[in-house]
């Protein structure tokens, strides 16, 4: 058994559709600015890093 087995696209649209008003754009994108800015140019760990929807912009 693999990841993918597990997770599919099906299953991540469905995750992603449960949750979708905490991370409407106007919420989502001044945290991922503030957490940007509070980076600078040094790394950053996100844990729980769920679909991705900060740790990608943050990449």
């Amino acid at each position: 058994m693999t990841s993918g087995d597990l997770w599919d696209a099906e299953t991540a649209e469905r995750y992603d559709d449960s949750s979708a008003f905490m991370f409407a754009p106007d919420v989502l994108d001044p945290a991922v600015a503030f957490l940007a800015e509070l980076a600078g140019d040094g790394p950053a760990l996100e844990l729980a890093i769920g679909t991705g929807r900060v740790a990608i912009p943050l990449a």
